[in-house]
């Protein structure tokens, strides 16, 4: 039997987490949980735990001067969320 070189358990995870299709929802997950960093944690205290789907970032506001503000700032809280990421994983955001 042939013998292989030991490998570190953080890459063999890696590569599973890449072959399995995983990473895309692991980034996903990633940007929820940087949603209070990113936004602030005084108005992620005014909105619910976002969702994301497909790269779309859901958020329920129950203040609508709020919503429109978080509305006309969504290009830059996008660009904010993949930069704390590191990658492009929001492309829009939808405040409910």
């Amino acid at each position: 039997m042939k013998r292989i070189e030991p490998e570190q358990i953080g890459d063999l995870m890696r590569m599973m987490i890449q072959e399995s299709g995983m990473a895309g929802r692991l980034d996903e997950c990633r940007a929820v949980e940087l949603w209070p960093r990113v936004i602030g944690e005084r108005i992620a205290g005014l909105t619910s735990r976002p969702k994301v789907s497909c790269g779309v970032m859901i958020i329920y506001v129950s203040s609508a001067p709020l919503r429109h503000e978080l509305t006309m700032n969504a290009t830059g809280i996008i660009n904010a969320l993949n930069g704390a990421i590191g990658k492009e994983v929001i492309k829009s955001i939808r405040f409910m």
